[in-house]
């Protein structure tokens, strides 16, 4: 059989070791033929195969980022969002960069950002709607923080998403003042749910040409498969979302494989996200498994820590965990039970034991066949380390967060605990596993920010980001993570990740070599080629 494609390189980075060999790799129609050494491929070309010589630069399998927001991320990518914002360093900047965007944007309906970070406006509290008002006291202002986790909200936006100064929810919380009213801060998902489906209401039209935009984003990082992390509720306008993608497919225009998570709590048997599941899964769509939440962020005091917060000693988490262990529990059983692996966000050490009680008591009924993970891992006690390999439970992390957080971890929860902050390395050597990802928008999508984080652990003007540093991990590490870990977490191993024979043809080339540079070079690397599929994608 005549390859498509022979795509020849020095620098072959395969997936299955963390180190690169010099080959070909063969594609025809979709799939990888075979991968062989210089000088092996000659009996793989005919007349129309196209040979491509890529030099020294690595070629390797596409990024697989293990945690975005795919339907959040596209629109905060988009023209009708404020990212300014991600770069304020004070409440008044925020409020300016604002401004400017609504007069550069007349024809909005509403003003939405995304990005604003309280960790970057130093010892600041958190913002209030008065700044909003005085400036923007007409039109709704919708602005999401960088961690997806709060809203801060002007006046006009609180009357339009129906938020009352008597509301109440049983997780997070809604911002007061010291006299009652509503402040204009909404934080974790219950309290922000109104508020964010106001950020996401656009028309189907405006949907489809926000999702073309974002693919095309994607192919330029290099990502060729994500995911949608936040849990799709079980009801029409989530269903009409994954229509919308694979109608996208159905067109050709789908140039990237999608790993959907439904909701892990309320539901008795799943049968919805089964039933979906059969009637949705294919190729470049999928319905992977379901998510839940233990915690928050601790910028916020809503991470679940085992003891008390060392700036708030009042507090171990502000309405959390989210559920009681026991209903967290019985939860993960029953979705093991229909075949669902289970993907949950922990932050913090208290968060983090409590999914892996839950995945202990699941193991015990169901076995341990399923790709669980648990999300972020941002700080752990030193006793629960081993329990990952022990209950088959993927560690599923974000480096580049390091450098988001800015040693922010330190005034919550003091040095001691911090000695296993984003502890990557750690757990890679315990367990054997290990998935990167973004968790975009929170951060930008392109891996190689996240790699350098990974390899150095600094800032990236060279300061050390955490307090633990022996947790680095090599590139050939990271680059694992990044493809057949994150592969394993999609429980997709067998079809991507890596490049051998029979795999999906999702290749990418680099215009670099990251085994060669110096690690204070790997942020300025670009994608030079994006295939998926076999086919090969404009970087426009």
């Amino acid at each position: 059989m005549k390859a498509d494609y022979c795509l020849k390189s020095k620098a072959v980075f395969t997936g299955e070791s963390e180190k690169t060999i010099e080959g070909c790799v063969l594609v025809w129609r979709e799939r990888i033929l075979d991968v062989v050494p210089f000088g092996k491929e000659a009996e793989y070309i005919g007349e129309y195969t196209k040979v491509i010589d890529y030099g020294g630069r690595l070629l390797m399998p596409g990024f697989i980022d293990a945690h975005t927001h795919f339907f959040s991320g596209a629109i905060a990518a988009s023209e009708h969002v404020c990212m300014e914002i991600a770069d304020s360093t004070s409440e008044e900047e925020c409020v300016r960069m604002v401004l400017e965007f609504a007069k550069a944007h007349p024809n909005e309906k509403r003003i939405r950002g995304h990005g604003w970070f309280v960790t970057n406006w130093g010892d600041a509290p958190l913002p209030t709607k008065a700044s909003l008002d005085a400036v923007l006291p007409d039109i709704p202002v919708y602005l999401q923080a960088a961690d997806v986790h709060s809203y801060w909200l002007n006046s006009a936006a609180l009357k339009e998403c129906g938020i009352m100064a008597d509301m109440e929810v049983s997780s997070g919380y809604i911002g007061r003042l010291d006299n009652g009213e509503l402040s204009g801060m909404l934080v974790e998902m219950e309290a922000c749910e109104p508020a964010d489906k106001m950020y996401r209401s656009f028309t189907e039209e405006e949907l489809h040409e926000i999702y073309l935009d974002f693919l095309k984003k994607a192919a330029r990082a290099g990502v060729t498969s994500m995911s949608e992390m936040s849990p799709g509720e079980y009801d029409e306008e989530h269903l009409n979302q994954y229509r919308a993608i694979r109608a996208l497919e159905e067109q050709g225009q789908l140039s990237l494989r999608l790993h959907v998570f439904t909701k892990l709590y309320d539901t008795e048997d799943f049968s919805t996200a089964l039933k979906w599941k059969e009637n949705l899964d294919s190729d470049y769509l999928k319905i992977s498994g379901v998510k839940g939440f233990v915690d928050g962020v601790v910028e916020t005091y809503t991470g679940l820590l085992l003891e008390p917060y060392t700036d708030r000693p009042d507090t171990c988490g502000i309405n959390v965990p989210i559920k009681p262990q026991e209903e967290l529990t019985a939860s993960v059983i029953r979705a093991n039970k229909a075949g669902l692996p289970v993907r949950i966000h922990c932050i913090a050490d208290g968060s983090v034991r409590m999914a892996l009680d839950a995945f202990e008591a699941s193991v015990k009924m169901n076995g341990r066949h399923l790709a669980n993970t648990i999300e972020h891992v941002e700080s752990i006690h030193p006793a629960d380390i081993g329990r990952f390999k022990e209950l088959g439970v993927i560690p599923s992390m974000q480096p580049i967060h390091m450098i988001l957080d800015a040693d922010g971890k330190i005034n919550r929860i003091g040095k001691e605990r911090i000695q296993y902050e984003w502890p990557v390395k750690t757990l890679l050597d315990d367990c054997g596993e290990l998935a990167l990802g973004t968790d975009y928008p929170v951060v930008d999508i392109s891996p190689f920010d996240n790699i350098y984080a990974a390899v150095t652990r600094r800032f990236f003007d060279g300061k050390a980001a955490t307090h633990d540093e022996w947790e680095k991990l090599s590139v050939g590490e990271a680059l694992k993570a990044y493809t057949s870990g994150a592969a394993r977490a999609y429980s997709r191993e067998h079809e991507i990740g890596t490049l051998k024979k029979n795999m999906f043809a999702d290749i990418i080339v680099l215009d670099r070599n990251l085994f060669e540079i110096s690690a204070e070079d790997i942020p300025d690397t670009k994608i030079e080629m994006t295939m998926v599929g076999g086919k090969m994608l404009l970087l426009e």
